[in-house]
């Protein structure tokens, strides 16, 4: 049943992509995974400002 859920909320294909964003997060040193992460949230925001927008 999660699963369904997950699915309704994010398509598979972008599950495996977080995924492997998160495989290759978890072997950086912690300074380049937060720099990476600083960076997908000033995306993140963006995305949503431009949503925002329309």
């Amino acid at each position: 049943m999660a699963g369904d859920v997950l699915e309704m909320a994010i398509p598979k294909e972008e599950q495996e992509e977080i995924k492997e964003f998160i495989s290759t997060l978890l072997v950086l040193p912690k300074e380049d995974r937060a720099v990476l992460l600083s960076n997908a949230n000033a995306f993140r925001v963006r995305r949503d400002i431009e949503k925002a927008r329309e």
